[in-house]
C-alpha cells in the first residue's frame, strides 16, 4: 500500500473518473452531444473530439475553456492564475491584447469552464460549434450507464484494499453527482457501505474547501492527516494543496511536482499495491 495512505487518517475520494475505470460512458455522451452539433460542423467536433483523446488539442484536461470568447486557458496549478490564453486553434494570445481585467477578475464561474475529466471534453467541443442546453445528454448518457449495455470497468484490488483500511480510517466521498447516482453507481461497484461519510451534489470545485475544512471538523484531525484522491486537479487536489492536506492526482499525463505534498499515479490501483 502507498506510504500516504498509511500516515493518513482520513481519505476523501472523488467518485466520477476516480472509482471506476473506462472511457466508453464518455464516447456514448459525444454521440449524443453531437446530433446538437450543426451538420456542417459535425467533421469537425469528431476529428477535435478524437484529437484531444491522443492529446493531440489546445485543449486537454486541466485547461479551462472561455465559452464567451472561444478561448482556452492554462493556468497555474498552484493559484488558479491564467498563465496563458490561446485561440482553439491553438494560437497564443499576446496578453498586452487583453483587457487587464479579464486576468485579474478571471474566477472558476460561467463563462469559464474547468476542464476536469473526460465528461468535459465533449461537452465544451459541441459549445465551440455552436450547441447549448444540452444537459439532456448527459442524462442520456447517465441512463445508458444503467443498463446492462454498459459495464463499468472495476479497478483491480480497490475493493479489497478499502475494507483493509476502513477500520483503521476515515473513508469519506466527495463527488458531484446526485444522490440517487452515487447511490446507483456505488451498488454496481460493490462499494456501498463502505464510506463512513457520502457528500454528494458537492459543487465542486467552487465548494471543495468548504467540504474538506468540513470534514477535518467533523474528524478533528489536521490537514496533513488527510489524503484528497482525485482526477480532477481542480476539483479535487489543488483546493487539498492549498489547505495543507496531501493530494494523489490520478492522470496519465505528464504533469510537473509542483508539492511535496502531492503525489501522481497513472491508474488508482497504485495505491493498493
Amino acid at each position: 500500500m502507498h506510504n500516504i495512505l498509511l500516515n493518513a487518517e482520513v481519505l476523501v475520494f472523488d467518485l466520477d473518473g476516480t472509482l471506476y475505470d473506462g472511457t466508453e460512458h464518455y464516447d456514448y455522451y459525444a454521440s449524443q452531444l453531437e446530433k446538437e452539433v450543426d451538420v456542417r460542423y459535425l467533421e469537425s467536433f469528431r476529428n477535435d473530439y478524437e484529437q484531444m483523446k491522443k492529446n493531440n488539442h489546445i485543449l486537454s484536461i486541466g485547461k479551462v475553456y472561455d465559452s464567451k470568447n472561444d478561448y482556452v486557458l492554462t493556468l497555474d496549478p498552484l493559484t488558479l492564475t491564467i498563465s496563458e490564453v490561446h485561440t482553439w486553434d491553438g494560437k497564443l494570445v499576446d496578453k498586452n491584447q487583453l483587457d487587464d481585467s479579464y486576468i485579474q477578475s478571471f474566477s472558476l464561474t460561467e463563462p469559464f469552464i474547468p476542464i476536469g475529466d473526460g465528461w468535459w471534453l465533449p461537452l465544451v467541443t459541441s459549445y465551440h460549434y455552436g450547441a447549448r442546453d444540452v444537459w439532456h445528454c448527459y442524462d442520456k448518457t447517465k441512463e445508458f450507464m444503467s443498463t446492462e449495455q454498459f459495464k463499468i470497468p472495476q479497478i483491480k484490488g480497490l475493493i479489497e484494499g478499502l475494507h483493509a483500511i476502513k477500520d483503521t480510517k476515515k473513508l469519506v466521498l466527495l463527488t458531484n453527482s446526485d444522490r440517487a447516482d452515487v447511490t446507483r453507481l456505488l451498488k454496481i461497484l460493490n462499494l456501498d457501505n463502505l464510506f463512513h461519510l457520502e457528500l454528494t451534489d458537492g459543487n465542486k470545485p467552487l465548494e471543495t474547501e468548504k467540504h474538506l475544512k468540513h470534514i477535518m471538523n467533523l474528524y478533528n484531525v489536521k490537514p496533513e492527516e488527510v489524503v484528497s484522491v482525485g482526477d480532477n486537479f481542480i476539483n479535487e487536489i489543488a483546493p487539498a494543496l492549498k489547505l495543507g492536506m496531501h493530494g494523489v492526482y490520478i492522470t496519465d499525463q505528464s504533469f510537473k511536482q509542483i508539492s511535496p505534498t502531492l503525489s501522481i499515479i497513472p491508474k488508482l490501483d497504485m495505491l493498493f499495491e
